[in-house]
């Protein structure tokens, strides 16, 4: 069980985090099995569209921490893998352009 609040794995039994103090029964442990990183908007973000993972960690970031971050991370390796790969085949297209092409 993780805690609603803050994500931190804690006890089913516990009553209050441990970690930031919130209580954790009546009223609040409902929303925490549903916490759970979610395939699709992971594969969204990643390939499709990578802003989603941004904009989705913002919205789940205090009722479903581990999804948000899940969300943020997939979304943050596919922008960082777009840089590599637009940088490199910058230097490929330049290193192997003929320049009388564009004369």
């Amino acid at each position: 069980m993780y805690c609603p609040h803050c994500g931190e794995q804690i006890s089913a039994q516990a009553e209050i985090c441990p970690k930031c103090g919130v209580r954790i029964k009546n009223g609040h442990a409902g929303n925490v099995g549903d916490d759970k990183p979610n395939i699709a908007v992971n594969l969204l973000s990643f390939c499709c569209i990578p802003i989603l993972g941004v904009v989705l960690f913002f919205v789940w970031k205090d009722s479903k921490p581990i999804a948000a971050k899940s969300a943020l991370i997939w979304s943050l390796v596919s922008l960082g893998i777009w840089i590599i790969l637009s940088v490199v085949f910058g230097i490929f297209g330049a290193m192997f352009s003929d320049p009388s092409y564009y004369y």
